[in-house]
Order: C-alpha cells, then structure tokens, then sequence
C-alpha cells in the first residue's frame, strides 16, 4: 500500500515536472511550482529527486537512449545486409519500415522529446542533438564500407548526417498527429535514402 502510495505522488511530480519545463523551460522552471501542481510537498520532491536536473532526467534519460539503442541496432542491421550485396543497384531503398519505427517510438515519449529539442538548455542534454548527428556520422563508415569495391565521402557524410537528423526534428516538431508525421517522414526518409546513395557513397576506384 504504502508502495502504492509513492508510486503515484511520483508519477504526479514527473508529469506536473513535465508541464511546468514544456511551459517554462528547465531555467524558469519552479520546483514550488511543480510540488503545487502535484499536490504534494517539497520534501516529497526531494524524497524522489536529489534536484531539479535529477527530477529533468527522470523524463528524458530513458526516452533519448532507447533512440539510441534503436538507431545503433538499425546501423547494425544494415551493415550486414549491405555486406550481403552484390551490387548498389541491388539495394533496397524503401527505408518506410525505419521511418514508421522511429516515429512510433519518438511519439510515444512525444512530451519527453518535445523537451529535450525545446526546453533542454544548461541541462546535461543540451546537446542531444549533436549528439544524434555524431552517432550517425560515426556508424557511416562501417555501414557503406560494407558493400564491396564502396567507401563514402566524409563531407557529405558529415552533411547527410546533419540532415538526417534535422529532417526528422522538423516534423516532430511541426506535425503533433503521429499518423501524419509517419506519412511525411516515410517520403521525406526515402528521398533522403537517395541522397546517402548518390552521394556517400563512392567507389573505391573513383577519385
């Protein structure tokens, strides 16, 4: 019972937290304020919470490293089917599949998300962004390097990557109804897939 009972004075503070940083920001944000709209008192906050950049990452922490994890396993899995290849023309180039996945997951933490693109600064998730861009670029080499007689293009990789990451933020931010947004990126992800191909990717005996 008593387990209970901290269960749902938690779930309150985090989903008052979340309200209160998605109107504020993490800066202006107020702990009083948060405890007022959850019903409960400051120590109850801090029984849970050893601060507000703790109670910050409570909402944010496991919703940006299962994207992480999802991206790290997509790379993964292209990397051994592009080794399978025989050739670039064999590729498959409908990435909807990937697009639908990223979609779900980001609009089921969708406040989570919102905050970490609009309300994260002086948090240690400032830039979660650049991080995204860098974890793409990173897995570029090994992922185009696995088709055989291919190597990529390091500017353009960096330039793809920033894209990438750019587009999907675009319509997250831009589109709230998650069947929408799965219809605009499913395009938006495939056109950019042509991009990757034509220009990342190059063969070894070109200059």
């Amino acid at each position: 019972m008593k387990q209970d009972v901290e269960y749902k004075k938690k779930e309150l503070l985090l989903n008052a937290a979340k309200k209160e940083f998605l109107e504020k920001g993490y800066n202006k944000a107020s702990l009083r304020n948060i405890c007022a709209q959850a019903g409960v008192t400051t120590g109850a906050l801090y029984f849970f919470f050893e601060n507000k950049a703790e109670l910050f990452a409570a909402i944010v922490d496991r919703p940006v490293n299962g994207l992480k994890e999802l991206i790290t396993e997509h790379f993964k899995e292209d990397s051994e089917y592009m080794a399978k290849l025989e050739s670039v023309e064999n590729m498959e180039m409908d990435h909807s599949d990937l697009s639908d996945m990223l979609i779900e997951y980001i609009y089921r933490y969708y406040d989570s998300f919102m905050l970490l693109l609009n309300s994260a600064e002086n948090t240690a998730y400032e830039n979660c962004v650049d991080e995204f861009v860098d974890m793409i670029q990173r897995s570029t080499p090994l992922m185009l390097s696995s088709l055989e007689g291919y190597t990529y293009d390091e500017y353009y990789s960096h330039w793809m990557s920033h894209i990438t990451v750019d587009a999907m933020i675009h319509v997250i931010k831009h589109e709230p109804d998650k069947e929408i947004a799965k219809k605009r990126m499913r395009s938006i992800m495939n056109y950019l897939i042509q991009g990757w191909v034509e220009l990342v990717m190059v063969k070894q005996d070109q200059d």
